[in-house]
């Protein structure tokens, strides 16, 4: 804890983490990472003469270990920001003030979309609440205004679900499919049209699906491709939507069937597959989807094995890869971070995440200004630079947020809702960032 004194107002800190460097001379550079009260994370830089440091440290050697032991009481944090020396202070960063006060949303909900609609509202529906002990798949829909800043009521889908995805048509219309219900994977769809504001049963897919992906591709139609259809069964066969005839039709077989992998349309329109679960295996092998010839192709394999990370096309059209986990899952969390090249078809590791953080495949996003924004997985909210290849911190919320979803709203600000938090509570909150 630190006590700061500026312009007579005594001000509280606790410090996150410390990072002492040489500076070639007779004094240490101390560069601090402190928290004031209400969160955000800030930059002190200190200079220590040498003398001081020699002193305390013979001190410290002569002297008997007296402290008590503290107490852990938020471990999924993980707080270690690196490279520190990149790091912006807070009169420098300016995302550190981006964050709104909440918005309550009608109902706590986690893995549940939320779709920027051609009017600029944004239409969030399903997930699961909880009940007791058990997760409870929702059918409850509603719809974020921001002109009002508010969320209304609309109609509820046909059925709850939760871990579905959801995809705005060229035509204005959602596809909703798949996830999990009262009955386990399922195989319907609808479509939520925003004109009459309710949701219709379409054909089903081929296949029950929960941990697919969705990508709009090129040619206005959808691919649905990778999850399973039953436990720790992957299914390999992707399947095609075509708007035009309401219809699924079979395209093609992934070379390693995977889900709660990522999938990210590349600028010549062929689509990246990342990562994921095969099973009980946790996969570092990628391969790409050609909708020419609707063939899947590997290529080179990520760094790591890792799942329910995210993924985001940069404006140079690398593809960034942002945390995830391996096979243990909450203790095996990352906060590493790697490029794709489509190019050179291969991988490169770069700098860490501030903090770990998995289960935040609809929480990361391109900002209008190049940036990345990461706003799940971890109360840490933070900002990837292309430029620098750096994270920074960009504020926090008041929980860790798992499965909570991320939208860019048509006036260039992001809407972060729901999630569940370090107690798997699912979250009515939502943020505006700016």
């Amino acid at each position: 804890m630190l006590v700061h004194e500026a312009a007579g107002n005594l001000r509280l800190f606790f410090i996150n983490s410390i990072t002492i460097s040489w500076s070639f001379g007779t004094s240490l550079r101390l560069v601090v990472y402190i928290s004031e009260t209400k969160g955000d994370i800030l930059q002190k830089i200190y200079s220590i003469p040498l003398s001081i440091v020699l002193a305390s440290l013979l001190i410290g050697c002569a002297s008997p270990n007296t402290h008590e032991s503290v107490e852990e009481h938020e471990p999924t944090k993980n707080i270690n920001i690196s490279p520190t020396d990149s790091l912006p202070t807070s009169d420098e960063n300016l995302y550190l003030n981006c964050l709104s006060p909440a918005i309550k949303m009608s109902i706590g909900r986690a893995a549940h979309s939320a779709t920027l609609l051609p009017d600029g509202k944004v239409l969030v529906a399903g997930g699961f609440r909880q009940q007791g002990t058990s997760e409870i798949s929702i059918s409850r829909a509603e719809i974020f205004d921001p002109e009002t800043n508010s969320f209304s009521l609309t109609n509820d889908m046909n059925e709850p679900r939760n871990g579905h995805t959801a995809t705005l048509l060229p035509n204005g219309k959602v596809l909703i499919v798949g996830g999990w219900n009262q009955n386990g994977r399922t195989a319907t769809a609808e479509l939520y049209d925003p004109q009459t504001g309710k949701f219709q049963y379409i054909a089903n897919m081929m296949s029950p699906r929960q941990g697919m992906t969705a990508t709009l591709l090129q040619n206005g139609q959808v691919l649905i491709a990778g999850g399973d259809s039953a436990r720790g069964v992957p299914q390999p066969i992707a399947e095609i939507f075509d708007p035009a005839t309401g219809m699924f039709t079979p395209s093609g077989s992934l070379n390693m069937g995977r889900g709660a992998h990522s999938a990210t349309l590349l600028e010549d329109g062929r689509v990246l597959f990342v990562g994921g679960t095969s099973g009980r295996a946790v996969l570092d092998s990628a391969e790409i989807y050609d909708p020419v010839n609707e063939e899947f192709t590997l290529t080179g394999s990520a760094n790591v094995i890792r799942y329910k990370h995210s993924a985001v096309l940069l404006n140079d059209g690398t593809v960034l890869l942002i945390g995830g986990s391996d096979q243990n899952d909450w203790s095996g969390k990352y906060d590493s971070a790697e490029i794709y090249n489509p190019k050179a078809g291969q991988f490169k590791r770069i700098s860490d995440l501030a903090a770990s953080r998995f289960k935040l495949l609809d929480a990361a996003l391109l900002l209008p200004d190049g940036n990345v924004l990461i706003g799940g997985g971890n109360r840490i909210i933070e900002i990837f630079d292309p430029q620098t290849g750096r994270f920074i911190a960009g504020g926090r919320l008041d929980d860790d947020y798992f499965y909570s979803v991320a939208t860019l709203l048509k006036n260039g600000t992001v809407l972060i809702t729901g999630g569940y938090d370090s107690n798997i509570l699912p979250s009515d909150k939502a943020w505006l960032y700016c």
